[in-house]
């Protein structure tokens, strides 16, 4: 199908509420309707995401599509009851013959989510329409697995935002992988907002080390506050000899609210961090103004178990504030140890306490591996460079045909 033939995609969505994932695919829709290809998304109206699509003044199909159970307890390793799974099972079973409806009005079809992958691969199987899964994160092995194993054989194309993701599939598995984009009009280096600054130090001369993201447990916001209540406790981690006292004094900043996880995880890290840190740690919730956060802080930490991509990470660079990421998952991808940030093993708390007072005390090194990271966080890592890769994948996809 040539570039300059426009695509209709139906994107698929059960009620969902608007985090990180949607929004960024509402900064994409009319960068792609530029580029040929027209998103309709598939979702009940009158849903938080449904509602801020619209908003935008962008086309919505109205689906009678309900958030089925997982397969997993909520916050769990643990498997869903029988009840639970039964009404995993009849939810899909539901789904497909209004998805059957749906996407044969359309030259392709994207699940936007985990939950509908399998309706939707079903449905594009039995309407010949050209379907692909999106894989944003890292799935555990067992029955999560092979649900999306199967999906996926029935799919036309997996779309992963990084190879971490995709190995969790089969080799025989059709796979694109699409780095998420960095959008640089607005994470890009600048003068710090020493308003913002005296707001996140509490008024006290004091470096900044941030965390950004979902607060829940596999984000191990847990294992970085217990690294901050080390860090600068010991021998200098860095070449400084001032490193301790550096580190001794840094602010942990937050940013972001609970997860999808257990209610009570969120209320109990905060009280062990007040606990462990006291007026050393803030808590800011959602926050608007992230490029300035960035900014304003000293360094900028992923702690998680496995972080299928690692966004935080790359705006941090492209901001040219040093980074420290754990050596698990998609951002090993794009941040190399002693080149263009720190890697630390996920869940030790030691060696990101050693990781923060080498980052607080040698100048050096964080003015060497800034500049090195700001050059790679290049238009190739911009959003229009990944828009065009979405476009053509949607085309490419589109064009196929079973």
């Amino acid at each position: 199908m040539g570039s300059d033939q426009s695509v209709s995609v139906l994107v698929v969505s059960p009620p969902a509420e608007v985090w990180g994932a949607q929004l960024y695919l509402l900064d994409q829709v009319e960068a792609l309707a530029d580029r040929g290809v027209r998103l309709t998304l598939g979702t009940p109206a009158g849903t938080p995401f449904a509602d801020a699509w619209t908003e935008r003044g962008f086309p919505l199909l109205d689906l009678d599509l309900q958030l089925h159970e997982g397969l997993r307890r909520p916050g769990s390793a643990e498997r869903a009851g029988l009840g639970s799974l039964a009404t995993t099972v009849g939810g899909v079973a539901k789904a497909v013959p209004t998805l059957i409806k749906a996407v044969r009005r359309f030259d392709a079809a994207y699940s936007f989510a985990m939950r509908s992958h399998l309706e939707v691969a079903i449905a594009g199987r039995l309407t010949r329409t050209p379907v692909a899964l999106d894989l944003v994160n890292i799935v555990r092995p067992g029955i999560g697995r092979r649900v999306l194993q199967a999906a996926a054989d029935l799919a036309t194309l997996v779309v992963a935002n990084s190879r971490a993701s995709a190995s969790v599939l089969a080799a025989r598995t059709a796979i694109t992988v699409i780095h998420p984009g960095v959008d640089l009009n607005r994470f890009h280096p600048a003068p710090r907002n020493e308003a913002l600054r005296d707001e996140l130090t509490g008024g006290v001369d004091r470096p900044l080390v941030a965390i950004i993201g979902r607060i829940d447990v596999r984000k191990g916001v847990q294992t970085l506050v217990e690294a901050m209540s080390l860090a600068g406790r010991g021998p200098a981690g860095g070449d400084g000899a001032d490193a301790p006292a550096a580190a001794a004094d840094a602010r942990l900043i937050v940013v972001g609210e609970a997860g999808t996880g257990p209610a009570e995880f969120a209320d109990e890290l905060r009280a062990n961090a007040t606990e462990l840190l006291g007026d050393r740690v803030l808590f800011t919730g959602r926050r608007s103004d992230i490029p300035d956060i960035i900014r304003a802080v000293d360094v900028v930490v992923n702690a998680s178990v496995a972080e299928p991509f690692g966004l935080s990470v790359l705006e941090g660079q492209a901001c040219n504030v040093p980074v420290i990421a754990t050596r698990a998952g998609g951002v090993v991808e794009f941040v190399e140890h002693e080149v263009t940030g720190l890697l630390v093993p996920p869940l030790e708390a030691e060696p990101m306490a050693k990781a923060i007072e080498r980052l607080l005390s040698d100048r050096q090194l964080v003015e060497q591996m800034t500049a090195k990271a700001l050059a790679n966080a290049n238009p190739a890592r911009g959003l229009e460079a990944q828009y065009d890769e979405i476009a053509d994948m949607y085309r490419s996809l589109a064009g196929r045909s079973r």
